[in-house]
């Protein structure tokens, strides 16, 4: 939008330019050239970059090297390093993987996936089965049934 108010104000001025010349006497080839010299202006103004900008994050290209946090405008399409001031600069303190944790993580993992579902079935009002020991299916079956409320029967009083 700003843009277009731009151009179109740079054609009035030209326009207005080429008839103040046209009116001193001046040919009327001057209106062209002034539109030219408008028009080439506006091609060649930069972005100003006033529409909301992407931060690109900290990547690796693909030579390996670190490439820091970026701005990037999708009108032109440039992109500059966003500077950011820091008071102190972070400290990597892990880096690779180790071999010696993997089996501690596993078994983590596992006990965790292992709590979610007692979690779920437990919160779907199921009891989780264990592995030990299996009732017969009638006892399993008359514990897991549900009472029967009915809800039309009963008055309530408020107040």
């Amino acid at each position: 939008m700003q843009r277009v108010l731009s151009v179109g104000l740079l054609l009035i001025l030209a326009v207005a330019g080429a008839v103040g010349l046209g009116l001193t006497g001046v040919s009327w080839l001057g209106v062209p050239a002034v539109a030219g010299v408008a028009i080439v202006t506006v091609l060649l103004k930069t972005c100003r970059h006033p529409g909301p900008l992407a931060l690109l994050p900290p990547t690796t290209d693909f030579t390996g090297a670190k490439q820091p946090a970026r701005w990037y405008c999708d009108r032109c399409g440039k992109t500059w390093d966003a500077v950011f001031e820091r008071a102190q600069t972070p400290v990597q303190r892990f880096t690779g993987y180790d071999a010696a944790k993997a089996v501690g993580a596993a078994k983590r993992a596992a006990e965790l996936a292992d709590r979610r579902r007692a979690l779920a079935l437990d919160r779907a009002g199921l009891k989780p089965q264990s592995k030990r020991a299996s009732k017969p299916a009638a006892a399993m079956v008359a514990a897991e049934t549900a009472d029967v409320v009915q809800i039309g029967q009963r008055r309530r009083l408020v107040g």
